[in-house]
């Protein structure tokens, strides 16, 4: 009897320490904050105006430099903002091509006059831009008799703002936090050990930015969605928007110039621009090519080229 127990206490003995040789992983996000996941605040059965935008790269202002850290979070929130179905992305080159023109690269220097020229030039509704403003990465381990493990953790900081590319206007300047955890354990003192995990930079970013998304969507509504006049040819009114853009047969455009310029007198610096006169309304008759529209005149008059079109109410 006692052979046998003696037996089988080795062997469980050693099938402990055989699963001990395989460590146990475990990746979390922290998302206490997060009212919706991003996928689900954002529905790719969205109906409305579709705002286009672009996101100019983030820059890295943390004590810790964490190499191209800022490129991953640009590249996360364009992906969030494409899988959305609310807005038009438009690529990150087509954006550095047009700031390489002007000798412009980072997202400091994104002020109205570049905003207005961006929106201008690619037909923008707005720019997402921010900065890394934090990193962190922390130890956080667990020991018993039989068994250990180590969670890494993650912690990143991030500032993120929308600027309004037909008045030049920050819109809207936020801070967020974001987490990861990826905990991994084994048994007397095997599996547990970590090294350079490039999943930690990513997790943290993923987590601030989809609390981000909540927030970014809220702003950018369909309010803030304008089109231009691309062209006119006697009754026919042709617009730079069209299905792609969510618009439908019957839809109603109010017509606005665009308004002037408005310096600083004290810095010579552009305010933005203010608005403009309203001189009529369209209504959308047919759509051409991948995203314009046709339009007929509703009242008014007087309509020139790049007049500025926004949805009625």
């Amino acid at each position: 009897m006692y052979k046998l127990k003696l037996v089988s206490t080795v062997f469980v003995c050693g099938a402990l320490f055989l699963s001990g040789c395989t460590s146990t992983v475990k990746s979390v996000h922290r998302d206490d904050n997060v009212k919706v996941n991003a996928m689900e605040a954002s529905s790719v059965d969205f109906k409305g105006a579709k705002l286009r935008v672009g996101v100019v790269n983030f820059e890295n202002n943390a004590a810790r430099k964490v190499r191209d850290i800022e490129i991953v979070a640009t590249n996360i929130l364009t992906t969030m903002l494409q899988e959305s179905g609310q807005f038009i992305v438009v690529p990150r080159q087509d954006l550095d091509a047009i700031l390489d023109q002007q000798d412009l690269s980072a997202s400091k220097i994104i002020g109205p006059n570049t905003a207005i020229h961006l929106g201008k030039v690619l037909g923008l509704n707005a720019i997402l831009t921010g900065s890394i403003t934090s990193y962190a990465e922390l130890v956080e381990s667990s020991n018993t008799i039989l068994t250990q493990s180590k969670t890494l953790v993650a912690k990143v900081g991030v500032d993120y703002r929308i600027v309004d590319t037909t008045t030049g206007v920050q819109l809207f300047a936020s801070h967020g936090n974001g987490e990861f955890r990826k905990t991994s354990g084994g048994l007397l003192g095997f599996g547990s050990k970590s090294s350079a995990d490039t999943s930690l930079k990513d997790g943290a970013l993923r987590d601030a930015l989809a609390k981000a998304m909540n927030k970014i969507t809220e702003q950018l509504t369909s309010d803030l969605w304008s089109g231009r006049i691309a062209q006119i040819k006697g009754k026919f009114i042709y617009i730079n928007a069209g299905k792609q853009t969510g618009l439908r047969i019957g839809d109603t455009l109010i017509v606005q110039e665009l308004g002037e310029d408005i310096i600083d007198p004290q810095t010579g610096v552009s305010l933005g621009r203010a608005p403009g006169v309203v001189r009529g309304k369209l209504q959308i008759n047919s759509f051409f090519g991948k995203n314009g529209s046709v339009a007929g005149v509703i009242s008014g008059g007087g309509f020139r080229n790049n007049d500025l079109v926004k949805l009625q109410n």
